[in-house]
């Protein structure tokens, strides 16, 4: 068996010991009673800035604890495949991305590093959501039969988006916050609205992700309308996609109300916790569509036969796949058994 037990304890002491000290002062030299534009001290926010990344990385790291059997089971002993690289790509980035973060964010660096970590952390931000939007696309360009000008299309529009949010990025950096262990940034509000930028145009681009599944599933039912009350897939593809949908909406609307409304050193606190949750409902659609399929996001349809017979024959009917939880394929009798896994 393939278990993190090792790696949750090591987290979870990890954190206890941040914990304990968040809840001490942080720093002999830094003045609690300063206050920032949010009405609370800067200590208080630099605390609640901590314990809202802890929280981020801890549900990325536990959730990447819980799928790593599933992930071994079906990616790496398996033929790599494009859609296996993808995954990889997608889930190590973050995985080492947020690591490095987390150490420069609580150690004692130099205030001049603290400029040159901000940058990186929001190319490392931009490129995980850059990677999901790609996923997303390639799920949508499968479920369109590989139609290439929906791919196109949704690539160009993609592709404006991000450079308008690359243009709102490159203006004039936040300042580091002095006297506090890790690297904090004060972003003043002006700053707090190009900030803003790149977090509205993933929720436009979501939004169009989620019309384009919407639509695509109201014609499938249209189509076929008794495969459509015969198949419980079918109606996960439209569940999962809502449900994606509404979590992604929820926490990336939440974090751009943080640009507008928090205070200075509370500005995008919630942006490791959007990027995470991206990060990991990604993963378990890729998983679950491994699970039943090797060429994973590319996966158009599998074998189904609505007279009863073996799901896994290769029928002239077809089914879009589209699931965020592990395993749901394998529930539903539409995947092939555990044995089958490794032949």
């Amino acid at each position: 068996m393939y278990r993190c037990h090792h790696v949750e304890r090591g987290i979870l002491q990890l954190f206890r010991t941040r914990i304990s000290d968040l809840l001490s002062p942080l720093h002999p030299s830094a003045r609690i009673d300063a206050m920032d534009d949010g009405g609370i001290s800067t200590a208080q926010a630099l605390r609640l800035q901590d314990e809202l990344h802890l929280i981020s990385i801890t549900f990325f790291y536990l959730d990447h604890c819980l799928t790593f059997d599933d992930e071994v089971r079906y990616l790496w002993r398996k033929a790599k495949t494009r859609s296996t690289y993808y995954f990889f790509l997608n889930r190590y980035l973050a995985f080492f991305g947020d690591a490095s973060i987390t150490i420069f964010r609580f150690a004692t660096v130099p205030i001049s590093v603290c400029p040159h970590v901000n940058v990186f952390r929001q190319l490392l931000l931009v490129i995980n959501q850059c990677l999901v939007c790609l996923l997303l696309t390639l799920r949508i360009y499968a479920l369109y039969g590989r139609n290439i000008r929906v791919y196109i299309g949704m690539l160009g529009f993609g592709a404006v988006l991000l450079g308008i949010s690359c243009w709102a990025l490159i203006r004039k950096s936040g300042v580091p916050q002095p006297n506090f262990v890790g690297c904090h940034i004060d972003n003043s509000q002006k700053l707090g609205v190009y900030l803003a930028v790149p977090w509205e145009a993933l929720v436009i681009y979501d939004v169009v992700i989620f019309l384009a599944l919407f639509y695509k599933s109201l014609r499938t039912r249209a189509e076929s309308p008794t495969v459509w009350w015969h198949t419980p897939l079918l109606s996960l593809l439209i569940r999962d996609g809502a449900i994606y949908f509404a979590v992604m909406a929820l926490f990336n609307l939440g974090n751009i109300m943080t640009f507008y409304m928090a205070g200075p050193l509370l500005r995008g606190c919630l942006s490791t916790m959007a990027s995470s949750m991206s990060v990991t409902l990604t993963s378990r659609l890729m998983l679950n569509l491994h699970s039943v399929d090797r060429t994973g996001i590319f996966s158009t349809t599998t074998g189904f036969d609505t007279s009863g017979s073996s799901p896994y024959d290769d029928s002239d009917g077809g089914l879009e796949l589209d699931t965020l939880r592990t395993r749901d394929l394998e529930r539903s009798g539409f995947a092939p058994p555990a044995h089958a896994a490794f032949e």
